[in-house]
């Protein structure tokens, strides 16, 4: 079989994968196609990765859009403060040599293995407790589930940016950061960060696409 006839199958998985964990299989995706096309820039790269993202974070969005596991409150902010980090990412992109897109790439996966190594068990923390600063949300899913957190709305701001400026950077679409953070910092429930996840992977891969 033709070497590029396997991406397809490999992008189904990626998908299935990605939607599953509210990834977006980019950072399965960009080291198949360093390997796959080993003399393409970087710019290349990321642009393929993040249109193949923003489908996949698209299709996800619906689906989870229908299991009412969306924040769009907090996505529509979290998108909006992730566009400009999103945009000067992409225009990062243009300037960095091969050689050093994938040390920083391969450093990056590292760092973030290593840190949900260190913090496996703190990844189900759902927090209530209503502080200074901090904003509540009560979600109820389709099937009755009833979730109420709190939590500091200008973190997530300032974690969006950066996860946006990654996220195009890298063509990664940056929710295998997002998600982590979004439970560990923030206090989201792990279903409601991973389908929120996916609504802002959808806005930040489409910028960054665009």
């Amino acid at each position: 079989m033709d070497l590029q006839l396997w991406l397809i199958p490999i992008g189904i998985i990626i998908g299935a994968f990605g939607t599953l964990i509210g990834a977006g299989g980019g950072f399965i995706l960009v080291p198949i196609l360093l390997l796959v096309y080993p003399k393409e820039s970087p710019e290349t790269v990321t642009s393929i990765s993040l249109a193949v993202v923003f489908f996949n974070a698209l299709s996800g969005s619906v689906a989870y859009g229908r299991m009412k596991r969306i924040d769009y409150k907090s996505g529509i902010i979290f998108s909006i403060a992730a566009i400009p980090g999103a945009i000067l990412g992409a225009l990062s992109t243009a300037y960095i040599p091969r050689r050093l897109f994938d040390a920083i790439f391969g450093l990056l996966m590292i760092a973030g293995s290593i840190f949900l190594l260190l913090h496996p068990g703190e990844l189900e923390e759902e927090g209530t407790e209503q502080s200074k600063g901090h904003v509540t949300r009560h979600l109820v899913e389709a099937d009755g589930t009833i979730h109420a957190f709190s939590f500091n709305p200008v973190i997530g701001v300032v974690l969006s940016l950066f996860v946006g400026y990654l996220s195009s950077l890298l063509g990664v679409g940056g929710g295998f950061i997002h998600v982590p953070a979004l439970v560990q910092f923030l206090h989201f429930p792990v279903h409601i960060a991973t389908a929120t996840s996916h609504f802002i992977l959808a806005v930040m891969a489409f910028t960054g696409t665009a």
